[in-house]
């Protein structure tokens, strides 16, 4: 069971998308993807700060967001994301907000965090991280 990151899902709409982190997601078992309402966020920002945002959003609408789970940010989360920011920045090494909430996300619902970006959650303990890109990639 995966909570996906948005830089997974942007492979989807990307004018040339990672194939073999495509083929990944669209062969895994929707049942088994889930999606954090702050995906849901970037996604829109993302769009909205885009010069076509329309036409992105609508790709954005049509073949991402019907493909997972989405959990929302409901009390466990949004109080384990306070507790694990909290720590974080208590050992002088805070993440970003998104990611906190990801990375929060996926340890309340006990699912393996799949991003592009595994070094912004080299940090959080308690946390099962996999990087579907290949590895000569950056941020792997």
């Amino acid at each position: 069971m995966f909570l996906i990151d948005t830089n997974v899902f942007s492979e989807l709409i990307r004018p040339r998308p990672n194939l073999p982190v495509v083929r990944r997601l669209l062969s895994t078992d929707p049942a088994a993807l889930f999606a954090c309402e702050m995906t849901r966020y970037e996604l829109r920002f993302g769009a909205a700060i885009h010069p076509k945002s329309s036409e992105i959003w609508e790709k954005v609408e049509r073949e991402i967001l019907p493909l997972p789970i989405w959990l929302p940010i409901e009390e466990r989360v949004a109080l384990a994301t306070a507790d694990l920011q909290a720590s974080l920045r208590k050992a002088g090494k805070p993440i970003d907000m998104p990611d906190v909430f990801l990375a929060a996300t996926a340890r309340v619902h006990d699912l393996v965090l799949v991003t592009r970006n595994v070094r912004h959650f080299q940090n959080v303990p308690d946390l099962v991280v996999e990087n579907w890109f290949p590895a000569e990639g950056p941020e792997s």
